[in-house]
Order: structure tokens, then sequence, then C-alpha cells
């Protein structure tokens, strides 16, 4: 392996490895006190964290998109093909895909979640307040099991899969 295809390869372990903190912290530390907070200030406190953990999460998963796609065409030397007609290449696609998936969810629908929590803070007991509280509850555990899937599947692949 020459050393631009290593520096990629870290690259893209490092951001996936922080992704995956990312969002164990919103998991394990964020929502719990979240849902602690009386009603009034939930909304407050979503205002001053959301932008920025969604911009950190564009960042990081921008990077692991832009290293994982140089990392596809250096280790298959431009023939992309082999990403569907090599075991190694399906093994990678299994983490590739549902973190394309993951990254795309993450660009244009949690967007749309910015305005809910604004009104979040103007309306804490309005039905628009428990709409987010309750995608809350969900939305990053689902985020959290893909991520965990993901990450594992490319440690896999990485080790030439399972094959």
């Amino acid at each position: 392996m020459d050393y631009v295809t290593k520096v990629f390869r870290w690259i893209h372990i490092l951001t996936a490895a922080a992704w995956l903190g990312e969002v164990v912290v919103i998991n394990f530390v964020l929502l719990p006190v979240l849902f602690r907070l009386a009603p009034a200030e939930r909304g407050r406190f979503l205002k001053q964290i959301f932008p920025r953990l969604f911009r950190l999460a564009s960042y990081l998963t921008l990077t692991i998109l832009v290293a994982g796609a140089v990392l596809a065409t250096l280790r298959t030397q431009g023939h992309l093909s082999l990403l569907v007609t090599t075991r190694w290449g399906q093994a990678i696609l299994t983490g590739g895909v549902p973190g394309l998936l993951l990254i795309l969810f993450h660009f244009f629908m949690e967007e749309r979640f910015e305005h809910p929590v604004s009104i979040a803070e103007d309306e804490p007991h309005g039905q628009d307040a428990e709409r987010v509280y309750r995608r809350l509850r969900v939305v990053p555990r689902i985020g959290l099991g893909l991520i965990v899937f993901i990450f594992l599947a490319m440690m896999v692949a990485a080790h030439g899969g399972l094959w």
C-alpha cells in the first residue's frame, strides 16, 4: 500500500470513528440530559446544541465520503467494477452503501429537522415540540445501530471479508 493510500485510509478511519463517537455522545449523554430538562428548557437546549452537532456531522460525513471515494479509486486503480465483481469489493459495498444512504439521510432529511427545533423552543408544550422529542427518541438510536453495522462491515472488508 503506497503512502497516499495510507493517508486517505487513516483519514477515512479517523473521521468514521469520530462520527461514531459523536452519535454515541448524542445517544448516551445529550439525549438523557435533554429528556431530564423541563419542557420549557428543552427547546433552548436543542437550539444551542443541534446546529453544532449537525455541522460537525456534515464535516465528518463529507470527509468520510471523499476519503472513501478516493480509497476505492486508488484500491481498484480506477476499475470500479471490481467493487461488484470481487469479494473484497462486495464486502466494501456492504458497508459503503448503507453509509452513503445514511449520509444522504443526514443532508436531505435531518436538515429539515432544524425548523421544528426552533418551534420547540417557542412552543415547548405544542404538538410540534412533542413530534421533535418523539423523533429524537428514535432516530439517533437507529443511526447508532446503522453506524455500528457500517463500522463493523468495513472492518470485516478491510481484513478480506468473511468468505
